[in-house]
């Protein structure tokens, strides 16, 4: 007994079978995931090494060099990745997709605890996270409120930091802005001088008096007593009168050399919230983790916890949020899946006419959908913008089969078949092999996708899954459910009212129209074939109009913002031009809230700022997010003193920056400077182009330091002393630490007043130790000239390099061929240019989408070709693939969209799509030929047979995906290309496939009898 018969015979269990996958579906949908893509973010390991007053050349070569070498024999690395700024190094470790991130963390801890012994003395210990060092927090909440800075920097790291840190989830919580409690020891070199000292034995007193040691127990007798040796001073008062030194006969205390203040260090970041000063805290999460369910327990914690307990005056206000953007887009998702339901829907109801076969055909979506939910919760997908747009397609698909097997059963019981249950079993057999040749026909386009890697091959697994789930799903349902219902529920009326009677002699006239057509078609073969192969080369054109890129630009209501003062500027004078962005930025009324961020994400460039823009709702602007950013960057090109940068907040495959960037890479950091200055002074000459940003400086103002060995050694001094002395006073040490009893150690930092060296010639005044004891002044021994050096040194996979970044205007494709084109004119051998970020997936993909084209259509070919035993019929069948994508190439184009990742996986999708009509024509001829019908006869009885389903199951495709397609809602830009695709495709394929492949099928046949 087949599956349709026993699921006819025996009803009950065809209900149970389908409500099986209602149950899991249902289960599953309560507890899957949200997030904005599938998981297709590479592996990321950073190594973060701080050596204090160190320039960027020590770090390079003392810290970085070092360090990259050691994590290059890990397996399974993608890229190296590194900068060295002064007193800091950053490795960032990219591993391939497929690496766990867990196996990656321990074995580069394993090489990093290795090549530790090798690095200097006085760096503080590599750490090693599961985060991009230079990745942005996903949250900002901003501390404001009626206290200093410092007593806010104060309770954010002692309440706020700690209790985030503690969410699942979270790799690190940063803190941005001044207040960062310190005890400052500004030593004056001249008062030194007089008490005969130098800043090393001030350094020495810290370790000598001011120390804690365990202590044993003292017994006595049946008594025991611990010996506490916690040797500290507990208050700055108290920490004034160490003793630095003993000098004829008296102590010499800190206090009479120093200034000791409980102060904040240095002054290197500075924050704002809507212009006011606020201390910020931000969110970075471990890599690949949700970001959805981070932001929302990282919201629930502090409305929960953190909120009700802060101080009256204090206030903690979320200030951005990446998950906003994603929960709408979501939510626009799901809303169009319900429309896209009730449009498939009002179609199956307007052929049919019939209230219960529309019903019978419309339960193959929620049982087809909620089968395919369930499987990604065992997979552990997410709710995001690829599975969702499966789904959605899955609206117009899913009902095909159901829509054959009820057409045949209720064509057969209006020509007699009294008997429901018999009509039902042969309505569905006659049709099961139609059904089953066209779900595989869809399914077969996404087994390439099992060889496909990187993010592209990530996006097109998982919407390949979804899809192919869903479909399996309504077969199953279209040959048990639905002719199960057909044969209990199904009814075929004599008498029809006036809408039936009217919407009946309008399908006739169609079906006498197409017969009408359909007989000129057969009539003139050659120029029905020649017009679609026109129509195939004019494609060609529309297809090299069409402007590439990998993602398409959102409207995320958020951008960013970065500005870059001079190499040198002072953090005041950034802070100052950082204030004259913030009154334009504020000046528009889009702007909802703007977080200033003076130092950077990372605090430690005082030359540059960024701007966190959030802008009001989407639907509430008149103006579109690219037109503000347009706005705004020709507003502050005029901001003289500064070079700006306004760009969309990164996305899956990007860095900040914007949409272009790319290095120039070689072996010599001089050279790949200069190159890289020349490459971007020819494109920034091209106005598709405009400005580029880089990162690679080597103007930076330096003091460099000229030793006079011979007379060093004369007088007893080393280097060493030298060197420890000018890093002491000019970097500053943290030599101790201080606690007063709040459960907290704070820095104690020695360093030089700032008034007392502001110019290179007060350290001409430092006095050093000679070996017989005697002071020596350092330009004794030292010439102090000015110099030029790196702001920061940049490399990739061990070589140098410079990195590039801008938004052209140029689509991104042509963006990247003039700068490999500019790169082929410029750079001599030994260097390159390598693509970065959204670029170099670009290219990466555009391979990968050829491919898939090409292993789809072959494995199709051989499924049809084995279901019809021929080799010919099936490339009559796949002559809808060309004329398909005719269409979607040609809507694309007149909407104004690009072709990009999801645009190529609407067009892939619809080598799957339109073979089914093909599929529906070629076979029901096939059974008019077997009952004895010539070629042309066959086609004239079969083809307008054919033409409801066939209008039907496009009709219904091409509704499910239009709510995507008219662009409403968050994530519009995003779902818009895939469904315009879609749209176009079914249309051109529908409307030409009714005569081509008749033609086609009628040039072919009658040939084969001829021979």
């Amino acid at each position: 007994m087949k599956l349709a018969e026993l699921s006819i015979r025996r009803h009950v269990l065809a209900y149970m079978l389908s409500a099986v996958l209602v149950l899991f579906g249902l289960i599953a949908y309560q507890k899957i995931g949200v997030d904005r893509y599938p998981n297709i973010e590479q592996p990321v390991i950073s190594i973060s090494t701080t050596l204090t007053g160190a320039t960027p050349e020590v770090m390079d070569s003392s810290v970085t060099q070092i360090i990259e070498a050691a994590v290059n024999s890990v397996p399974g690395i993608d890229s190296i990745e590194s900068t060295s700024q002064p007193g800091r190094s950053t490795v960032k470790v990219t591993f391939n997709l497929d690496k766990n991130i867990d196996v990656a963390f321990n074995e580069v801890q394993v090489k990093v605890n290795q090549a530790q012994r090798r690095l200097p003395d006085d760096v503080d210990m590599p750490v090693v996270s599961k985060t991009d060092a230079n990745g942005s927090p996903i949250v900002w909440l901003a501390l404001t409120g009626d206290r200093t800075e410092k007593q806010l920097y104060t309770y954010a790291n002692t309440v706020v930091k700690k209790q985030l840190e503690t969410v699942d989830g979270v790799g690190e919580v940063v803190l941005r802005g001044r207040g960062a409690r310190v005890i400052r020891v500004e030593l004056d070199p001249v008062k030194l001088a007089g008490y005969n000292l130098t800043p090393a034995e001030v350094k020495s007193a810290f370790g000598r008096e001011h120390l804690q040691q365990p202590g044993g127990t003292v017994v006595n007798g049946p008594a025991e007593l611990l010996v506490n040796l916690d040797l500290e001073f507990k208050s700055v008062r108290a920490l004034q009168d160490l003793v630095v030194a003993w000098r004829g006969g008296g102590a010499i205390r800190l206090a009479d050399v120093a200034r000791v203040i409980d102060g904040e260090g240095d002054l290197r970041s500075l924050t704002r919230f809507n212009g006011k000063p606020a201390v910020l805290v931000g969110i970075v999460r471990v890599a690949n983790s949700n970001t959805v369910a981070l932001s929302q327990a990282v919201i629930e914690r502090v409305d929960g916890q953190i909120r009700p307990a802060l101080p009256p005056g204090i206030e903690l206000t979320l200030a951005a949020n990446d998950a906003s953007f994603v929960v709408e887009m979501i939510g626009a998702l799901k809303d169009h899946l319900f429309e896209g339901t009730l449009l498939a829907g009002l179609i199956v109801w307007l052929f049919l006419r019939s209230l219960r076969s529309t019903l019978i055909i419309s339960l193959a979506i929620p049982v087809s959908l909620l089968g395919a939910v369930a499987v990604m919760y065992f997979l552990g997908y997410t709710f995001n913008t690829v599975t969702l747009l499966g789904l959605l397609l899955l609206i117009g698909v899913v009902v095909d089969d159901a829509i054959v097997v009820l057409e045949n059963i209720h064509r057969l019981r209006e020509q007699g078949h009294d008997n429901p249950i018999e009509a039902a079993i042969l309505g569905s057999q006659q049709v099961v092999f139609a059904v089953i040749a066209a779900t595989l026909s869809l399914v077969a386009i996404f087994v390439p996708v099992a060889f496909l890697g990187g993010i592209v091959g990530r996006l097109f697994n998982s919407f390949a899954l979804v899809v192919a789930c869903g479909v399996l799903v309504s077969l199953f349902v279209s040959v048990t459910l639905t002719p199960m219902l057909c044969s209990r529920f199904l009814k075929v009326e004599k008498q029809h009212g006036r809408v039936y009677v009217w919407l009946e002699r309008g399908f006739q006239a169609m079906e006498n129209g197409y017969r009408r057509v359909l007989d000129w078609t057969l009539r003139h073969r050659g120029k029905v074939l020649g017009f679609a192969l026109l129509s195939v080369a004019a494609s060609v054109a529309v297809f090299m109009l069409l402007k590439s890129e990998f993602l398409p630009e959102e409207d995320e209501s958020r951008f960013l913002v970065n500005i870059k003062t001079p190499i040198g500027a002072s953090i005041h004078y950034t802070n100052q031009k950082s204030r004259e962005v913030e009154a334009i930025l504020l000046r528009h009324g889009e702007v909802r809230n703007l977080l200033t961020i003076v130092g950077g994400f990372s605090g430690t460039q005082v030359n540059q700022a960024t701007f966190v823009v959030r802008l009001t709702a989407r639907h509430t602007r008149t103006v579109r997010q690219g037109e503000l950013l347009a706005k705004v960057r020709k507003e502050l090109g005029h901001v003289p003193g500064i070079r700006a940068s306004a760009f969309p907040i990164p996305r899956v495959g990007e860095s900040r920056g914007g949409k272009l960037q790319f290095a120039v890479i070689g072996p010599n950091l001089t050279d790949v400077a200069k190159h890289a200055d020349a490459l971007m002074q020819r494109l920034g000459s091209q106005p598709g182009i405009g400005r580029l940003d880089i990162d690679l400086d080597l103007e930076q103002p330096q003091l460099s330091f000229d030793i006079d060995r011979a007379a060093a050694a004369r007088v007893g001094v080393s280097t060493e002393s030298i060197a420890t002395a000018l890093n002491l006073l000019t970097a500053g040490s943290n030599v101790a630490k201080f606690s007063d009893g709040d459960g907290e150690r704070y820095d104690v930092r020695v360093k030089a007043a700032d008034m007392a060296i502001s110019r290179a010639e007060d350290l001409n005044a430092i006095y050093l130790r000679s070996q017989n004891g005697e002071l020596v002044r350092l330009d004794a021994v030292v010439r102090v000239k000015r110099t030029l050096g790196p702001t920061l040194i940049a490399r990739q996979n061990l070589q140098y390099a410079a990195n590039l970044k801008g938004s052209p205007t140029l689509a991104l494709a042509e963006a990247v061929a003039e700068v490999q084109t500019a790169a082929r004119d410029i750079l001599p051998p030994g260097y390159r240019v390598e693509m970065q970020g959204e670029a170099r997936e670009l290219a990466r993909g555009g391979g990968q989408a050829v491919f898939i084209f090409g292993l789809a259509s072959l494995l199709l070919y051989m499924i049809l070709a084995s279901q019809f035993n021929s080799f010919a019929q099936p490339a009559v069948i796949m002559l809808a693939e060309p004329l398909a994508v005719v269409g979607g190439l040609l809507l694309l184009w007149l909407s104004g969209h690009t072709l990009n990742v999801y645009s190529m996986i609407g067009l892939i999708l619809l080598i799957g799509l339109v073979a089914k009509n093909s599929i529906l024509l070629v076979d029901v001829t096939n059974q008019f030929r077997a009952a004895g019908h010539a070629v042309d006869d066959a086609l004239r009885a079969s083809c307008p047979l054919r033409l409801r389903p066939v209008l039907m199951t496009s009709l219904t495709v091409i509704l499910a995906m239009l709510p995507a397609a008219l662009g409403l809602g968050a994530g519009a830009e995003t779902n818009g290309p895939l469904a315009v695709a879609v749209i176009g495709g079914m249309i051109s394929s529908t409307l030409l496939t009714l005569a081509v492949v008749p033609a086609a099928y009628s040039l072919l046949e009658n040939r084969r009898q001829a021979q």
